[in-house]
């Protein structure tokens, strides 16, 4: 294969190419997903709550489960609204959602957990209605790893976190997604 532009330093990669024969190790951040809420969902005070984030915007490689059960997609058993890729890699997973009450809180939580248990979390105090957001970088082995979104309050009654019938007509919707960085 031979490289038409280069430069003493390096590549210039705004420049065009011309490759004869195959090119390995460039992918795609692929699979990826981004998920959101369809309508409100509540969140219980004092507990952490699994968001069901069920309407897709895009799933590419067709990875995120959105139903309400746990299915199997490309050989993966997948759990309700949750992201099992079926590549392994380095993966960043991001989610924001909001809490809103007329109460006041000490505590509201937005996390993500790999196979049901927390990798990263953002907490804030809990006042009338915050955004909030979270995300990390989590090593995900193709085969039967899944991620999912929670979120907590504690204002003392429950409360929701937003949804809307389509994506991006709200900026407050609770949404997740993901996208592969690195394969293993």
């Amino acid at each position: 294969m031979a490289l038409i532009k280069t430069r003493a330093r390096g590549i210039k990669l705004d420049d065009t190419f011309a490759f004869t024969g195959s090119v390995s190790g460039a992918g795609g951040n692929t699979p990826s997903f981004l998920a959101y809420r369809t309508s409100n969902q509540t969140i219980a005070t004092s507990s952490v709550t699994h968001v069901e984030f069920d309407g897709e915007h895009y799933d590419t490689g067709g990875c995120y489960n959105n139903t309400g059960s746990t299915v199997t997609l490309n050989g993966v058993s997948v759990p309700a609204y949750s992201f099992g890729p079926n590549v392994a890699g380095k993966y960043f997973i991001g989610m924001k959602a909001r809490c809103d009450t007329s109460n006041d809180g000490t505590s509201t939580t937005v996390q993500l957990g790999k196979n049901g248990n927390k990798f990263t979390r953002v907490r804030f105090t809990l006042d009338n209605a915050e955004g909030m957001f979270c995300g990390g970088v989590i090593d995900l082995d193709g085969t039967d790893d899944y991620v999912q979104g929670f979120v907590s309050q504690n204002s003392g009654s429950s409360t929701v976190t937003n949804g809307s019938s389509t994506w991006g007509s709200d900026s407050t919707t609770a949404h997740m997604f993901g996208f592969l960085v690195a394969g293993a």
